[in-house]
């Protein structure tokens, strides 16, 4: 449940609960970004693959199978073998730390570049097989998205919570989660996938 509302320079926002591993955040891209051609996307984090959760990217590949059947059948999107062929390379980890910090990072430094870099890393991933816990993995995505922007020790765990703190503080437990702040406050939205469906919500919302 959302708690309390979160700082923006936007009076009214459509509030993104995201996590850079999370398969449905990939499904959703599209419908955030129809969104964020009419109102402002504010990106929160507070971490999916955290703690006991992490661990070797293989043990999690029958469950992800499973998953990404109803994941298609939603969003239209699946993860490519590619991203298969990663989970399954020596030393693959699932961990949401690394590539929250880099995240952050870019929100940190280039504000505006946040959202299309946060869709750039789960794509990567999902679609190329990029290895979010390789620093270089981000060099090119940077170069599009965010240039100049350098990146910090993305494996230190302190940046991890640092980029899950304002996710935790207004209770984001599940990804993707959308709420919508203005005059009023904040409210909790349903989760939807389909573009058009997102931006005629938005439109509503906005009267």
């Amino acid at each position: 449940m959302l708690t309390s509302q979160t700082p923006s320079v936007f009076k009214t926002v459509l509030i993104y609960g995201y996590d850079p591993i999370c398969g449905w955040c990939y499904g959703a891209a599209p419908a955030v970004r129809a969104a964020a051609e009419i109102v402002p996307v504010h990106l929160v984090m507070a971490g999916l693959v955290v703690g006991e959760r992490v661990g070797p990217a293989a043990a999690m590949e029958s469950y992800v199978r499973q998953s990404s059947q109803r994941l298609e059948e939603v969003t239209g999107r699946r993860p490519s073998e590619a991203f298969y062929k990663w989970m399954r390379s020596p030393g693959a980890v699932a961990a949401s730390g690394p590539p929250a910090v880099a995240v952050d990072a870019v929100m940190r430094q280039r504000p505006e570049a946040a959202l299309a870099f946060a869709h750039a890393v789960t794509e990567a991933h999902y679609a190329e097989g990029m290895d979010p816990n390789d620093p270089s993995s981000y060099a090119p995505l940077l170069q599009e998205h965010a240039p100049g922007v350098s990146l910090p020790d993305i494996r230190d765990p302190a940046l991890a919570e640092r980029a899950f703190e304002e996710g935790k503080r207004i209770g984001i437990s599940s990804f993707p989660t959308f709420a919508w702040q203005d005059d009023s406050g904040m409210r909790s939205l349903p989760t939807i996938y389909d573009p058009q469906e997102m931006q005629t919500m938005v439109k509503q919302l906005l009267g």
